[in-house]
Parts: structure tokens; C-alpha cells; sequence
């Protein structure tokens, strides 16, 4: 289920959140239901993206028709077909069948991590888009046909991303900054890199180059010559799941990827560790779920 209520969906009430502090302001989710087609029956949706310069806000934007008959909803159009413009006019991105998208796992991966409900149909549309400042609009209309339904026009906003990366999955996010070249490398000899861009969500306790420096001399090359120790060492890790820094707890306990292995959380006034690590930098938001960065190597 989203952040909105099957009761919402029923009465067609749009339903949006934000954060607290009118300075810091961000949308999590915008949901309208009505009835739409094609031509004038196309449903209209404007909306403005704040993000600051070189920076863009990742959103997810579905439109959504049969999919509601799970919540009771009949008459539902049964092609709903989105499309996303600028200001100027012009399409940005655009999805009329989201079963056939080529991007389909990520979008899946995207959904869950949103606490977005599932699409049960591929007739339905959605888009994962990266915007920078200003102001867009979405329109959903017919795929096929001029047939009218009920629809849900949804956006979310899932997390902020320097302006021209690629990827900002928890693997893209690696392999962009500097101080994690070793954890990419790793990630990539041991073939974890793909599952960390497209399962999830995860919670990853991301060591950084100096934290690999800190081993003793000549076992990171022996880990790197065994690649099926280094991946045992690397899913030490990750947590299944995403666990932001506000949902951690002192003395709690997290079962990671390798195998019966876990990890105890301690929190300390001004400080947090994982085991013998520290947590330099919290809640770095990937699309597929969280990083925190650590200055210690965990080693099983």
C-alpha cells in the first residue's frame, strides 16, 4: 500500500505529504483519482520541482488504471497511456505499457523502496525521471482507443542526485564518488555489483578507500584473490530492507546478507557504531535504498 488509504482510493481523494519545516519542505507523495481518455478527457497534473543548482529530484510518476479493481474500484480505463512535459511544451519522458519498459526491474525496485503498492497489470503506465528545478506537467490519457475510466495520476519523489549521473542505485552511487573506488571494485569482482543495482531495497554500511587501508597488510589482496571470501566480507554489509539512521536503535540487532552473520547497532551521545565501526555519514538516499558510510572494515 502507498501513503494513501484503500479508503482514499475509494472516495477519489488526492492525498499529499511533506516534512514538518516549511524551509525544508519536499513532496513524498501526490495522489489524485478521476476518470480520464482521450483527447479532452486527458487528466492534467502540473507540478514544480525545487532542487538546488547541478542537482535533480528523482521522481516516480505512474498512472494507474487496472490495477485499482484491487481496492474495489470498477470502470477503470484499461490502457492508461503518461506522458511527461516541460514547461516549454516539450514530452520529457513518456510510457504507455510499464510491463514492457526496458527499465521494468528498476521501476519495480523503485516502487517497493516508495511504499508504493504493486501493479498488477502491464497495461499500466510509469516513469522513474531525474528533474532538475522548475515546472513540469503530467498528462494521462487512453493508450489505445477513446475509452474512459477511472485512473490514479500518482507522483513520488524518491531522493536528490548530482545533476548527469546515470545511476543512483546503491552501485551508481558507489561508483561516483571518490572515496569509495575500492568498495566498486570489490562490488564488481565479486558480481554483487548488479545485485546492488537492481534488487532491493538494501541498507548497505558502505566502508570507504581508508577503511579498506586500515586492514592488515596483505588481506584486502587476499580477499580479492578469493573472490568468494571478498563476497562473504561485502555481504557482512548489507541488511535487507532500508533502515534509515532515525530507525536505528542501541543494542539492535541486524541480520545481513551473509548467512546467519548480524550486526549490532551501539548508539552513544554524538555517536554510532556497528560493531568496531563508526558511522561517518548517514542516509545517503540510493533509488534502491540507503548507504551509511562507515571508517572501519567489518569482517565476519
Amino acid at each position: 500500500m502507498s501513503l494513501f488509504s484503500k479508503a482514499t482510493l475509494l472516495a477519489g481523494i488526492g492525498f499529499l505529504t511533506t516534512v514538518a519545516s516549511a524551509q525544508t519542505s519536499s513532496l513524498i507523495n501526490s495522489s489524485t483519482r478521476g476518470v480520464a481518455g482521450s483527447g479532452s478527457h486527458t487528466m492534467i497534473s502540473g507540478f514544480v520541482v525545487q532542487a538546488p543548482a547541478g542537482q535533480l529530484r528523482w521522481l516516480l510518476i505512474r498512472g494507474v488504471g487496472p490495477s485499482l479493481s484491487q481496492f474495489g474500484v470498477t470502470g477503470t480505463l484499461a490502457d492508461p497511456a503518461l506522458r511527461v512535459f516541460d514547461r516549454n511544451g516539450t514530452v520529457i519522458a513518456a510510457n504507455d505499457n510499464f510491463g514492457s519498459a526496458p527499465n521494468l526491474a528498476l521501476l519495480n525496485t523503485v516502487t517497493s523502496a516508495a511504499g508504493a503498492f504493486a501493479l498488477g497489470n502491464a497495461n499500466e503506465s510509469a516513469v522513474l525521471i531525474g528533474l532538475p528545478a522548475g515546472s513540469y506537467t503530467a498528462q494521462l490519457g487512453a493508450g489505445q482507443g477513446t475509452a474512459t475510466g477511472a485512473v490514479l495520476l500518482e507522483t513520488y519523489e524518491f531522493g536528490s542526485v548530482g545533476a548527469g549521473q546515470q545511476s543512483q542505485t546503491i552501485t551508481g552511487i558507489a561508483a561516483s564518488l571518490s572515496d569509495f573506488s575500492t568498495l566498486t571494485t570489490a562490488l564488481r569482482l565479486t558480481g554483487l555489483d548488479a545485485a546492488l543495482a537492481s534488487g532491493g531495497p538494501f541498507t548497505v554500511f558502505a566502508p570507504t578507500d581508508a577503511a579498506f587501508a586500515k586492514l592488515p597488510a596483505g588481506t584486502l589482496n587476499s580477499l580479492i584473490a578469493n573472490p568468494a571470501q571478498l563476497a562473504d566480507v561485502l555481504r557482512y554489509h548489507v541488511v535487507s530492507g532500508q533502515v534509515l539512521s532515525s530507525q536505528l536503535a542501541n543494542g539492535q540487532v541486524a541480520p545481513t546478507l551473509l548467512t546467519g552473520r548480524s550486526l549490532t547497532v551501539t548508539i552513544a551521545p554524538g555517536s554510532v557504531r556497528v560493531n568496531t565501526s563508526n558511522v561517518t555519514a548517514a542516509d545517503v538516499r540510493a533509488l534502491n535504498g540507503v548507504i551509511h558510510v562507515i571508517d572501519t572494515v567489518l569482517v565476519p
